[in-house]
């Protein structure tokens, strides 16, 4: 299957989740009116269709990743210097924290993928993160280039897979993204 149509399948697979939510919340609440409090009924549809508006969001962007953007030699460690930098406002206000450990490391990335990609993600692992949690994020040296890692990872979903595409766009490969872990390999050249 083509890129294409396989975005497209997993579009409407993504889309129809919360619509097909929606519809059957709707449903129950016109068949079963004292099950629920109307206004819990209303409560539910519009937490349904905040999902629905997130999901659309990301998928436009990823559908705007059409062309691969050219990559530069880049300063990886400064970069997420700076991206943890500008969340840990973010990730403090949460009650979490953030631990950087990277070596200096030159390598291959679109700077503007990259930031965008990380900021994604430490935004998700944020939101997902318990009072007192923690995201460490690791960049050393590998056999040919060199390893980004993010603990504990981000949930599976469009957003996940956002990140993924954005991260693939900055020069990323290999990438791995699963709940406990989400590791991407850079080459230095």
């Amino acid at each position: 299957m083509n890129q294409q149509r396989e975005f497209m399948s997993e579009t409407f697979h993504t889309l129809s989740q919360p619509i097909t939510a929606l519809r059957a919340t709707i449903e129950l609440g016109l068949l079963m009116p004292t099950a629920k409090p109307p206004a819990k009924v209303l409560e539910d549809c519009l937490g349904l269709l905040d999902r629905l508006m997130q999901d659309l969001s990301v998928l436009r962007e990823i559908a705007g990743l059409d062309e691969e953007p050219p990559l530069e030699l880049c300063d990886g460690r400064a970069l997420l210097e700076s991206c943890v930098r500008e969340m840990a406002p973010v990730a403090e206000a949460g009650g979490v924290g953030i631990y950087l450990e990277a070596e200096a490391a030159k390598f291959l990335c679109n700077t503007q993928m990259f930031q965008r990609a990380v900021f994604l993600m430490l935004d998700e692992m944020i939101a997902g993160s318990e009072q007192n949690g923690e995201i460490k994020i690791w960049l050393h040296r590998g056999e040919d280039g060199f390893q980004l890692s993010f603990y504990p990872g981000t949930a599976a979903g469009a957003r996940q897979k956002l990140c993924s595409k954005l991260m693939q766009f900055a020069g990323g490969s290999d990438i791995c993204a699963i709940p406990d872990s989400t590791g991407i390999k850079f080459r230095n050249r």
